[in-house]
């Protein structure tokens, strides 16, 4: 039933846009508007225009179709000679018919003193209208490859998609399982310290994780702002319990923050790599975070001191990841720029919303 209803869909589409075209067509030719030149244009658009049809939309859906299914390819084109001959005289028995004043009338001429009037003859008739016969079979083909290569551009790019969906999610997994670690490293030095913090830690560690896990794996999905800033302030609340110098963090944010939103977890791997490789026990040399965003652009900046300690030598993996991500999800919309100088981290990013 489903596939029935299709079909009519479909036909229905096509026919319209079959008389629409033809219409428009041969209005364009005219040169004159008058009764008989509009008259004209009803039977060869209207009526002619719609056997014409039947015979597109018959090659199209019993010999184009299965054709380039390759199925019995021969047998098909094979029908087609029989079919463009066999519309071509439906087409003069109609209009020999109905039609003969109309479209076979050619005047008349003196034939022994007497007037003959002369019409096109079947012969005549049949191949000027064998070769039109010959355009809409060629037509009927055309359009099916070209709808066949719609549907492969589509096919093509919804693998495209399912392969950058998949190549984000498997990074976003290295980003989010990278912070787990280093999250529990840094409640496992507080538990070690025998702080107080550490139930505070735990909670705030809780939020970060049920943030994480409720983030949809869909590539599209972009999350709130104002959620993303505030899953930042608590990994940063984090640190700080961690470090227990309030003053070693500089957070700077705007006092109003636009209606926009960001891919999520796209900012803590920045933040993180600052903790992880910088300076954030000594107020003199502190972590500066500054977020500044408007209508058009977030702008992030990330600035610490090295620590003179060895770097942990899986650092990297966390930025090299965000780079990709910010390649797969804001193609030619965002600018990273970061610079080591050996003793300072500077890290750059504006994202075109």
């Amino acid at each position: 039933m489903h596939n029935i209803r299709q079909h009519i869909r479909e036909f229905i589409l096509l026919l319209l846009g079959w008389l629409l075209l033809v219409y428009s067509s041969n209005l364009m030719t005219l040169t004159r508007f008058n009764e008989k030149s509009i008259r004209t244009v009803h039977i060869n658009s209207g009526a002619l225009g719609l056997i014409n049809f039947l015979l597109f939309y018959g090659c199209l859906r019993w010999i184009a179709t299965p054709f380039f299914e390759k199925r019995h390819r021969t047998r098909r084109l094979v029908s087609v000679l029989f079919i463009i001959p066999a519309f071509t005289l439906l087409k003069y028995g109609f209009v020999k018919l109905f039609f003969e004043q109309d479209l076979l009338y050619r005047g008349h001429q003196i034939v022994n003193r007497q007037k003959v009037h002369v019409y096109t003859s079947l012969g005549e008739y049949f191949i000027s209208a064998l070769w039109n016969n010959v355009i809409i079979v060629i037509a009927a083909f055309s359009f099916r490859l070209f709808v066949l290569w719609l549907q492969e551009e589509k096919r093509r790019a919804a693998l495209q998609q399912q392969q950058i969906q998949a190549e984000s999610g498997f990074l976003k997994m290295q980003l989010n399982s990278h912070f787990l670690i280093n999250s529990l490293n840094s409640i496992y030095s507080l538990a070690l310290m025998g702080s107080p913090e550490v139930v505070r830690a735990n909670k705030t560690l809780t939020h970060l994780l049920s943030y994480m896990v409720h983030q949809p794996s869909d590539i599209s999905y972009r999350a709130p702002i104002r959620e993303e800033i505030s899953y930042l302030q608590d990994f940063v609340t984090l640190q700080r319990l961690r470090t227990g110098y309030n003053e070693g963090i500089v957070f700077s944010l705007p006092a109003i923050l636009p209606d926009k939103a960001i891919a999520p977890l796209l900012l803590v791997p920045f933040v993180e790599n600052a903790f992880k490789h910088g300076v954030s026990n000594r107020p003199g040399k502190p972590v500066t975070i500054t977020i500044v965003c408007d209508e058009q652009q977030l702008s992030f900046s990330v600035h610490n001191y090295i620590s003179g300690q060895q770097r942990d030598k899986t650092g990297g993996i966390g930025l090299d990841n965000v780079r990709k991500r910010l390649q797969l999800l804001y193609p030619g919309r965002h600018q990273l720029d970061i610079r080591d100088t050996g003793k300072e981290y500077f890290i750059n990013l504006a994202i075109n919303w």
